[in-house]
This record gives structure tokens, sequence and C-alpha cells, in this order.
């Protein structure tokens, strides 16, 4: 294993490890399959019909092959990313934060990542699941976040399985709270657009 060839939306180089037999780590891994063989074969197929013979199939392969790199190099494949919220009082920021993450240019997403129902229950064991299957943990701070359990314990697990996270502001003018569980060290983080790409887009 070593460090990963891919590269961030923000052109700085992963951070991540490389996973088994690939030279990419698991994000993006992904891009593997369309880099290495479908591209070029996509690229071969339309250059035999551009020009038919073997010709044709070398020029569109290799055409197909740079498309690849090139799309490697770009860093395709965004960040999945986990938002630990206070869900008694900043539902409205964690859906402003899912907005944003459908920008153009976002370098992460966000799909059924987030906890969006009171801590009851096995609500724990859909934090465990959810939080081991992101790259990236926004802890929104709001008012009354120190006080919101399951923010502390969504940062916890993410502590304890060593996954990326940062603090966002969740208000620019107010007066916000780290989770209990927020490391002495751990600073809150302005939320402004290229602030957000560059934490999630370059890790913690």
């Amino acid at each position: 294993m070593g460090q990963c060839r891919g590269q961030t939306k923000g052109g700085r180089r992963c951070q991540k490890t490389t996973a088994d037999k690939s030279h990419y780590c698991n994000i993006h891994k992904k891009t593997d399959w369309l880099n290495d063989v479908v591209l070029p074969v996509a690229g071969a197929v339309a250059g035999w019909v551009v020009a038919p013979g073997v010709g044709g199939l070398l020029i569109g392969g290799a055409v197909g092959k740079v498309a690849g790199a090139m799309s490697k190099e770009n860093g395709v494949g965004k960040r999945r990313v986990f938002v630990s919220f206070d869900y008694d009082h900043d539902v409205a920021l964690k859906e402003f934060l899912v907005g944003q993450a459908k920008h153009p240019d976002s370098p992460f997403e966000i799909e059924n990542w987030s906890i969006n129902e009171p801590v009851v229950g096995d609500w724990k064991k859909k934090a465990k699941e959810r939080i081991s299957r992101a790259d990236q943990i926004v802890v929104i701070c709001g008012e009354h976040t120190h006080t919101a359990k399951g923010v502390s314990i969504e940062l916890g697990i993410a502590q304890e399985d060593g996954k990326p996270y940062f603090l966002l502001k969740g208000y620019k003018d107010s007066a916000c709270t780290k989770p209990s569980t927020a490391r002495s060290t751990d600073k809150m983080q302005a939320w402004t657009w290229e602030n957000l790409k560059g934490l999630i887009g370059g890790g913690r």
C-alpha cells in the first residue's frame, strides 16, 4: 500500500492510502474501470467508425486512454459526506448544505448519509453504518450544539473510526458551540463556499 495517485478537485495530491491491488484509494479507485477500460474501449470503437481498420482502433484507443488519464488528474469522483447536526434546532442548516452539494463545482455529495431522526431505537447503529461509508464528516455547529447528544455521539464515532472531520460554524453572527466530544484542537471553520470546497476537497 502507498499514497493514492489521484488528485483532489483543488489540484492537490490525494493523501489517502491505496486500496488493494490499485494505485488509487477507494474513492479514486471507483474511476479505474471508467478510465482504464471503458474510455479506451469507447475511444477504440469511435476510432474504428471514423477510420476503419487497425489504425483507427489504435488511434481511438489512445484518445480514450488520454481521456481516462485526464479524468484521473481532474479528480473525478466526489467525496461522500456525512453531516452531523442538531436535529432539534439546525435542520435548515443541514438542508442548506445539501443544496450546496448540488453546485456544479461541488467536490462532495450528500445522499442518505445523515440521520434525520431523533436519538431513539437503533439510531446509533445507523449512525455507525453511515459514518463508516462516508469519506468526510461535517459537523454543523449551531447555538445549542453543545447540548445535542446525537452530534456528540456521531463525532465520537468518527473519531474512533479515524474519519476526517471538521466543525462548521452554522451562523455567522451568532455564538455557535462545539459538541461535547470535540477536541480542544478542533477549530470552528467559517462557512463560505470556497472554504467549504477546500476543507472537503482536501480533507481535514
